[in-house]
């Protein structure tokens, strides 16, 4: 199946990437920043650059898909709603979604289905209300946003294209831009009810919504408005003893709707609404939730304390000598930013092997440190991984692989880690810590393209 994909860097977006690749579908992302999707995106991933709030947007297809996913949009817990960010929200849904139904309605082959993202807060603040796909629209900012949003979307029944609009809920991991910011608190036993606890909140695990979405691509009597949300929401209060129980701390506090109002703005809504979705309809298609009720779904939040990325880029070489070219310690400093002065001090085995252990020294923003790895796999030419023994990281881990792919070699990096200083590190240098990373593998991404793709 060949797919086209919008909004593959967000997180929704870079899992679903990845389980269609497992798959073994074909993947074209449409994309505002081509370079940085190409950096973080898998190499077997077709990458377009369209920016449609950039101008001219128009966007001819020169392939023919079975499938388009359209997952594209601001994020909506990005800052306040001052009008400009709300016209952003807007405009990043509403516009894209018009100018992909344009591109389809020009394709001479047209996909078969069409899956656009939505959300709940199409149904406006309810009460006790369960809500189905039937139910009635409600009012406010965003429920006004996602009924134009489906709206557009809803243009492709016209050209015989099974249209899925996926209303989706309040997506539970660490690395979504509203739970991040909604556990912060809780981490800091610091957390509580919110508004009187009472309102409905209708959720999804991540791994949930990226099933969701297959299932919708996959099964053809899945059509229109489906809740994609688990089938047992909770009330506030309920959510947020869960919370603070799996964030091992007690939870003790109330937080005054009107202090949040304060605070937040008119985006307070995200929390202070009510929203009882019902997930009957994906039910009855045949789904089935990995993450139903909310303690399982954040108890595999939880299980993925440690924080991760994967980088990928193709190499014109064969496997074996790409291998080599990793696995000797001296062309680490070639690929390795020279602000960071890294030098290798020591190598237990005259070669890397299992059980090699390196000492090297760098400095991160002007503090110098000291850093022990230990090489707990070796497999030639497949790869090797590295382990932290010591350093600035209270646990790192750098698997290296490599695979074959046609002509050329893939390499792949597979870095897991945590923060030093428990919760002062997570709160205060994660953001820097992020930054620094992006930086340190787009340098050693460009190093890795002149040293091994220049021509002979």
């Amino acid at each position: 199946m060949n797919l086209l994909l919008t909004g593959a860097t967000g997180l929704i977006g870079s899992l679903l990437v990845q389980k269609l690749l497992e798959r073994g579908e074909r993947v074209t992302v449409l994309t505002r920043d081509a370079s940085r999707a190409g950096a973080t995106l898998p190499a077997k991933c077709r990458v377009m650059e369209w920016d449609p709030l950039a101008g001219p947007a128009t966007l001819d297809l020169d392939e023919e898909y079975d499938a388009v996913v359209h997952l594209a949009g601001e994020s909506v817990a990005g800052g306040r709603w001052s009008a400009s960010f709300k016209n952003k929200i807007y405009q990043s849904r509403i516009l894209s979604t018009r100018l992909l139904v344009e591109a389809l309605k020009r394709a001479e082959r047209k996909p078969s289905v069409f899956v656009c993202a939505s959300a709940v807060g199409i149904y406006g603040n309810r009460g006790d209300e369960t809500l189905a796909e039937s139910s009635s629209l409600g009012s406010g900012f965003l429920a006004e946003v996602c009924r134009e949003w489906e709206y557009e979307a809803a243009a492709v029944e016209a050209l015989d294209i099974r249209r899925v609009s996926l209303r989706v809920g309040l997506v539970l991991d660490f690395e979504a831009p509203a739970f991040e910011k909604m556990s912060l608190p809780f981490k800091w036993a610091l957390g509580g009810s919110i508004g009187g606890g009472q309102q409905w909140m209708s959720w999804i695990n991540l791994q949930d919504v990226v099933k969701l979405i297959l299932h919708s691509i996959d099964h053809t009597e899945l059509q229109g408005a489906v809740n994609a949300t688990s089938p047992n929401p909770v009330r506030n209060e309920e959510f947020s003893q869960m919370l603070g129980i799996s964030c091992k701390r007690p939870v003790f506090l109330e937080i005054p709707g009107i202090a949040l109002r304060v605070l937040m703005g008119q985006s307070a809504d995200l929390v202070l609404t009510s929203q009882r979705a019902s997930a009957e309809k994906a039910l009855a298609s045949g789904f089935e939730f990995d993450y139903p009720d909310i303690r399982s779904a954040l108890k595999e939040v939880c299980s993925r304390r440690r924080h991760g990325f994967v980088r990928e880029q193709r190499v014109n070489r064969p496997i074996e000598e790409v291998f080599d070219f990793f696995s000797r310690a001296e062309n680490l400093e070639r690929i390795t930013p020279k602000e960071l002065n890294f030098k290798i001090l020591r190598t237990s085995t005259p070669g890397i092997e299992k059980g090699t252990i390196l000492d090297y020294r760098l400095s991160l923003h002007g503090i110098p440190f000291h850093w022990s790895s230990h090489i707990d796999q070796f497999n030639p030419p497949s790869g090797f991984s590295d382990e932290q023994m010591r350093g600035p990281y209270a646990y790192w881990r750098h698997e290296h692989e490599f695979e074959v792919d046609g002509d050329s070699t893939i390499v792949r990096d597979k870095v897991q880690y945590e923060m030093p200083l428990g919760l002062l590190g997570e709160t205060f240098g994660l953001y820097f810590v992020r930054k620094d990373l992006d930086r340190i593998f787009a340098y050693r991404r460009s190093q890795i393209e002149a040293l091994l793709n220049a021509p002979s």
